[in-house]
Parts: structure tokens; sequence; C-alpha cells
């Protein structure tokens, strides 16, 4: 029977086979049972709330012991650390896909809002997109990747806004990174304080022509 090969980030106890990463069983394994953990550090706190999730039951509903959380996560917050990452990676690949067009600044920004509200979706619980989302601010630097090997939406975006700048749609003595991240934050802002829907869509395109009012303007 032919076996399946996982492609995994280099470090976790992978190795390079004919250009490509692959998982050592140990690591496999390993990588697994991050996985059930973070899956139920999730339901978790979809059902309790972050504050009041114990990680005994987290552990248990997974199948492990208490130590095995820890071996993984230091924290529950390094779970939400975990999910940020990982849904800023999905923005950042769908993002930068869409860059690859001739959009003008209008567009991508409102499909950037489009990802990021799929993601709102995904995550399910406004409590829980509240509390991930706190971490860009209480802690910033774990919400980027050190290794670059993980796509950030940050940066993706600031490629874009760059671009703009080169086709003189944007206009800004604030660096593109900056603009970038004001813009990422505000978007966050709106998504953690209205419920999905018709009325999310209408605040976040109204933050699309806020920003491009202000970048036009400014000399």
């Amino acid at each position: 029977m032919r076996s399946s090969t996982t492609i995994v980030p280099e470090g976790l106890g992978a190795r390079e086979v004919g250009g490509e990463v692959v998982q050592s069983s140990r690591a496999r394994k390993r990588s697994e049972t991050r996985e059930r953990l973070f899956e139920a550090s999730l339901r978790e706190f979809r059902e309790v709330g972050v504050a009041a999730a114990q990680i005994d039951r987290i552990a248990k509903a997974a199948g492990f012991a208490r130590g095995t959380f820890y071996f993984h996560f230091a924290t529950k917050d390094d779970v939400l650390v975990e999910l940020a990452q990982r849904i800023s990676a999905r923005i950042a690949r769908r993002v930068a896909v869409l860059g690859k067009s001739d959009a003008s600044l209008r567009d991508l920004l409102r499909r950037v809002n489009d990802t990021v509200i799929d993601e709102n979706a995904r995550v399910g619980e406004a409590d829980l997109l509240g509390d991930m989302l706190s971490l860009y601010v209480r802690r910033p630097m774990e919400m980027q990747d050190r290794s670059h090997n993980v796509p950030s939406l940050a940066d993706e975006l600031a490629c874009h806004l760059q671009r703009a700048t080169d086709r003189g749609e944007m206009k800004s003595s604030l660096p593109p990174e900056q603009v970038a991240m004001i813009y990422m934050s505000s978007l966050f802002g709106v998504c953690t304080r209205i419920p999905p829907g018709e009325e999310l869509r209408r605040a976040c395109d109204a933050l699309v022509e806020l920003l491009i009012e202000g970048l036009a303007g400014n000399a």
C-alpha cells in the first residue's frame, strides 16, 4: 500500500527528502497529539469561554494527561496564538492570490474584508474571536512567525499597499507596514463588535472607503 507523505516546517523532527520536508514517525505522532489538544481546547473555549476553560478537561477530552497539554502549550493563550497564526496564514495566502490580479486598492481591500469575514464565521463565537484578537495587543510579537515559514497577513497587505503607492493610488507619509497594521486592527475590531451578516459587511465596506479617502487625500 502506498503511504502518504506529510509536509511540515523544518525543525520539528523533520528531514528533507527529494526537496521536500518530511516528518519522521515520532514527529508525526507529536504533531497529531498537538492537533488533538488544539481541537479539544477550541471546543472547551467555545463551550465555557477561555477564562473558565480548564486544562484538566481539555487534556481528558483529547485523551491525554494534563502534563501532555503543557508539553505542547505553555498556557491557554498559546492555543489562541496558534489559532491566530493559522487564520493569519490562511488569509495571507488568499490575499497573495488576489494580489496577482490587477485589482484596484479598493477592490483588494474589499476582498481582504471578505476573507476576514469568512474566517470570522469559521471561528464561530464572537467571544472566542475577541479573546484571540486581543492577543494582537497583549502579545503582538508572538503573533508573528519569526521563522518566516508561515505567510503573514500584515506583510502581505503591506506589500500590496506599497504597490498601490507605486501606482499613485495611495499617498501617505506613513509606511505601508503601519497602514496595514492600522487597517487590520480596525477591521478585527469591527468583526468582534458586530455579528456576522449584512451589517458587518456594510461596516467593513465603510472602513475601506474611510481608508481610501484618507490615503487619497494625504500628500
